[in-house]
């Protein structure tokens, strides 16, 4: 995983969060299910303690300094940590929390002025990128360069689910003035995602129902794991199938579902076909992995380009290799014998 994405180090510090978090969430979870807690008067405040304290001060530790972010983030933390609180502690051990109901509202209008600070310096960047990419790839651009990393993993969870929920009626994302080219017909690749999905589902059922017998908590949480794993599915699925590579008359846009995207213009450009995947190389992406297929495509570039990934990730890359449905086709257009 670290050979694919160099970049990798730079997550680190989130994954390393989000890690200890749901620990320590987890772990407050079974103490307030356990007969124990009731004759401890102390496990409640310790409890809040946990979720108010140490929680938002590994997100200051980990995330805010790490990536320079602003200091009402931890507001913000310390508001989602106090109704988890609420959700955690039964309502007879919530006095310790009695004295923080207020708290709530101050945290919900110190971010909504936050949001407000920072809504026109976001509308600026988002109109700026328009000018050159669609508007969800707009949004992205945007949200990134205003609110950093945590903006990135936001509008890629909203793309996530809108590729998800709205994919099965949307139409395919091309510009009529551009040669659209899909990777997803011959390869079968929407039926291996939907034989992935389905498998998925049994077995999350059957694991469901056995590890339920035992730790009914632990079932839950790797049900719902499950689940999303195969909400994810269905929208890089959607997402393959509507975002098809693009030719303009200008440049190539190239689009793999959520994992890779580029922008270069066309003359900076040379296809070939190929029959194998290239060598392994530090400057050489294999784009047609996530389909589940062999590449039959090579881009070079004429100079090394930076390749978007998912969840802010970046690669930069002299060679693409790709899997498209008619590859002669965009051999033929890239040398100026079809329109584009």
């Amino acid at each position: 995983m670290t050979a694919a994405f160099p970049v990798a180090p730079r997550l680190r510090p989130l994954l390393l969060f989000a890690g200890l978090a749901l620990a320590i969430i987890a772990t407050e979870h079974v103490v307030t299910t356990r007969a124990v807690f009731y004759q401890h008067p102390a496990l409640p405040a310790a409890v809040v303690f946990d979720l108010l304290v140490v929680v938002p001060a590994l997100f200051y530790w980990l995330v805010v300094r790490h990536y320079g972010l602003s200091f009402s983030t931890v507001g913000a933390m310390v508001g989602a940590c106090l109704a988890l609180a609420f959700w955690l502690l039964p309502a007879s051990r919530q006095q310790p929390l009695r004295a923080l109901a207020f708290l709530p509202a101050l945290l919900e209008g110190a971010a909504l002025l936050a949001a407000a600070a920072r809504a026109r310096r976001l509308w600026r960047a988002y109109r700026a990128a328009r000018q050159e990419l669609s508007w969800g790839p707009s949004l992205g651009r945007a949200v990134e360069q205003v609110l950093g990393l945590p903006g990135v993993v936001l509008v890629a969870e909203i793309n996530m689910l809108r590729y998800a929920v709205l994919g099965w009626w949307a139409p395919v994302e091309a510009h009529p003035a551009h040669a659209a080219f899909s990777g997803h017909r011959e390869s079968g690749f929407v039926a291996l995602m939907a034989t992935v999905g389905f498998l998925t589902l049994i077995e999350t059922a059957a694991a469901h129902l056995v590890l339920g017998h035992w730790h009914p908590v632990a079932a839950n949480w790797l049900t719902l794991a499950s689940l999303y794993t195969v909400l994810l599915l269905v929208a890089h699925t959607h997402a393959v199938r509507l975002c098809p590579l693009l030719l303009g008359p200008q440049a190539l846009v190239v689009r793999v579902g959520f994992a890779w995207q580029v922008a270069v213009p066309r003359a900076a450009v040379v296809a070939t076909a190929i029959r194998e995947a290239p060598a392994s190389a530090p400057d050489t992406l294999n784009a047609a992995k996530v389909l589940l297929a062999s590449p039959n495509v090579l881009l070079t570039f004429a100079a090394p380009v930076v390749v978007a990934g998912p969840y802010g990730t970046r690669r930069i890359v002299r060679r693409l290799a790709l899997y498209l449905d008619q590859p002669q086709a965009l051999l033929v257009a890239l040398a100026g014998g079809a329109g584009a």
